[in-house]
């Protein structure tokens, strides 16, 4: 069973990341309503505090793609 608690606390986490970062959510927006399909690969690449690149991808699968619209519509559509 899901604590409830823990839900709001983590609604109210997801708010201000969306607060704070409201171009990438419009970005993952956007790709997932343009891009998203069977065989779509992923790739990202983050820079540590250092300058040190830390990179992967995935090639997307039918049940991955599904699984991506099922958690936007879980996050509310228009906030991923």
């Amino acid at each position: 069973m899901k604590n409830p608690a823990k839900l709001l606390k983590l609604k109210r986490e997801w708010d201000g990341f969306a607060t704070r970062h409201p171009k990438l959510l419009r970005y993952l927006v956007y790709v997932s309503d343009h891009s998203l399909e069977d065989g779509s690969i992923l790739d990202l690449t983050v820079t540590d505090p250092t300058g040190k690149p830390l990179h992967a991808n995935a090639k997307l699968t039918a049940e991955d793609v599904a699984f991506l619209q099922q958690l936007r519509a879980v996050l509310g559509g228009g906030g991923l």
